[in-house]
Formats: structure tokens, C-alpha cells, sequence
């Protein structure tokens, strides 16, 4: 079975300069306009980077993550595209890059615990989901109403189409939740197609992490980034 790996960093870890980044990454970075957007694409490079650098053994230095025909991030070593499937989120100055070699896609979602609207509830979630959040303790659901948000778009990202599917039509499976800050499995089935997106989740305080695959991956490990 193919090796999955994934780590967080935060926007203090990104270096102030861009002489880590490759000339094609650099033509990206200088067509964003909005300093936030920058800002945060510039820290998920860095976490994928970092994540391919660990699993793969090689130096940061000679990485590129540059997007697919699809949008999906692709990593390059050397000028070379290698066999990984790379999935990317960030939020609030923090980002989640996981990697899985070998054949198979992978996706991740990282997410804020914090209160969802009764209209985000109502828009986006299926109806076991609402209904699940609705009867949990006031604890747990906003844990469950963003894990339930973060299943659906990493699955999304495993099928190598985010949001262009329409997560209202899928259902998220999941065991919690929990406070253990452990992986638990979980399960996304999907209206347009038989059998689910399987994955894992996990709370650490303050976030909820998913990561989906096609097929279903192992229990993913933790990185540790290396040196540039």
C-alpha cells in the first residue's frame, strides 16, 4: 500500500523571500493582485514543499508544486513530475499539505472549529448531517458541522474536482466525535456514483483535519519537514 504523509505549518514558518520558489512558481506568484491571496499561496507552497521534500527524501530546493490541467497541485523534482498525488489547504494562516506516493489520489481539507450559521447548516450539509449536528451535545457541534464540511471537500479534492461537484449531493460517514485528537475513519458517498470516498479525520484544538482517497487510504503518518 502507498505511503501517505502530512504536516501543518504556520505563516511565521514561510521564509520572507522568494529565492525557494522556481521561476515558473514565481511567474504564479506575481500574477496574484490581493496580498492575502499571496500571502496564503505562497505558505501552501511552502507546506507542500515540505511535505514531498519529507516523504520523498529529497531537497526542498529542488521541488516545484505547480497546478495540473485540473487545478489539482502537481509536484516536480528536477524538472520532473514524480508519482505522487499532493492535496493542499490553508486556513487562517495555517496550511495542510499531505502527499501519498504510488498510484491513487488523495485530498485534504482543514478547517477552523468554530461556529456554522444556521443558513451554512441548512445550505450545504445533507439531511442525516443536519440532523446529526442538531442532536449533539453544544460542544460537539460545531466540531461535527465543519468535520462534516471538511469530509465533503476533501473527498471532493480526491476525485480531482473541488467544488465544481456539488457537495450538497454527498454524505459524510464519520466515527465521533471524538477529543482524542486521534485519526478516525471516515466515509463520503456520493450521489452520481456507487461505493464512497473513503479517509480519515482528526481534531487537534481549534481545527478538524480531513483527508480523502481514491482508493482508500492508510492511516496517514506524520512528517518531519527537513531542512531546505
Amino acid at each position: 500500500m502507498s505511503a501517505l504523509g502530512w504536516l501543518t505549518c504556520d505563516l511565521g514558518q514561510v521564509p520572507v523571500e522568494d529565492d525557494w520558489l522556481s521561476d515558473a512558481e514565481r511567474a504564479v506568484l506575481s500574477g496574484l493582485s490581493f496580498p492575502k491571496r499571496r500571502r496564503d499561496w505562497r505558505l501552501g507552497r511552502w507546506a507542500a514543499k515540505a511535505a514531498v521534500s519529507a516523504l520523498c527524501a529529497v531537497p526542498l530546493a529542488c521541488i516545484e508544486v505547480l497546478a495540473a490541467s485540473d487545478g489539482a497541485p502537481d509536484a516536480w523534482v528536477s524538472g520532473a513530475r514524480i508519482d505522487v498525488s499532493l492535496s493542499l489547504s490553508h486556513r487562517a494562516d495555517r496550511a495542510l499539505a499531505v502527499v501519498r506516493d504510488g498510484t491513487g489520489t488523495i485530498g485534504c481539507d482543514l478547517e477552523v472549529i468554530e461556529p456554522r450559521s444556521p443558513a451554512f447548516v441548512l445550505h450545504w450539509l445533507a439531511p442525516a448531517e443536519r440532523e446529526l449536528v442538531a442532536t449533539a451535545d453544544p460542544e460537539g457541534r460545531p466540531l461535527l458541522a465543519n468535520l462534516f464540511w471538511s469530509a465533503k471537500e476533501a473527498a471532493a479534492k480526491a476525485r480531482r474536482q473541488g467544488l465544481r461537484l456539488d457537495v450538497r449531493d454527498a454524505v459524510a460517514n464519520v466515527v465521533g466525535p471524538n477529543y482524542a485528537y486521534e485519526w478516525e475513519p471516515l466515509t463520503v458517498n456520493w450521489a452520481d456514483v456507487c461505493g464512497g470516498t473513503g479517509g480519515w479525520w482528526r481534531h487537534e484544538p481549534g481545527w478538524v483535519i480531513a483527508i480523502a482517497g481514491e482508493p482508500a487510504p492508510m492511516i496517514p503518518r506524520r512528517l518531519a519537514p527537513g531542512n531546505a
